[in-house]
This record gives structure tokens, sequence and C-alpha cells, in this order.
């Protein structure tokens, strides 16, 4: 099951990009969801689909 990493680096600044994607209720990450970040520094916001854990 795939699972977000809570940060990544900024692609646009070199800041900190945070998740802003709460949990699914059913508290279980599918592969082909869409979690949404903001980077702290510059604000600009990224969109990705997870993919599916390659373990």
């Amino acid at each position: 099951m795939p699972t977000p990493e809570p940060t990544f680096p900024c692609v646009e600044c070199g800041g900190v990009c945070h998740l802003l994607t709460a949990a699914p209720e059913h508290d279980a990450w599918e592969a082909g969801d869409i979690v949404a970040y903001r980077c702290a520094d510059c604000r600009e916001r990224f969109d990705l689909v997870l993919a599916d854990d390659p373990d």
C-alpha cells in the first residue's frame, strides 16, 4: 500500500513541501490517489499521483 511522504524538497526553490491532503477516511492510501503538497517558502502547489510501492 503506497504512503505519501510528509515532506519533500521543492523543485522550484529548494524549500520544503508539506503534505496538504488528509488521509482517506478508510485510512488506506491506494495507487492512483492524488495528493497535494505546498511549499512553505515559495507557496507553489504540487499535485502528485501515488504509485504502487516497489516492494
